[in-house]
């Protein structure tokens, strides 16, 4: 039973270190973001497009590492509820 509840807690941990990623990975691209200059003459320029992609997919880091805490935190209730 102690297995389970540490496999759950290092989900659980996993979760909130990839939830930190994907927001330094959104952060990051922000700052290229504002970082272009504004005369540019192509305002789709690969900077921009790299920066925006960048954003998306720190986006989504985010979203899958929320989904595994809901996961983690689900099964520590499974097994709360079990041992209770």
């Amino acid at each position: 039973m102690i297995d389970s509840i540490s496999a759950s807690s290092n989900l659980w941990a996993s979760g909130v270190m990839g939830v930190q990623r994907g927001m330094d990975q959104v952060n990051n691209s922000a700052g290229m973001t504002a970082r272009l200059p504004i005369t540019a003459t192509d305002p789709m320029s690969g900077d921009f497009i790299q920066a925006t992609g960048e954003r998306i997919e720190g986006l989504y880091q985010v979203k899958a590492s929320v989904k595994g805490l809901q996961i983690a935190n689900k099964t520590l209730e499974s097994l709360l509820r079990i041992t209770a």
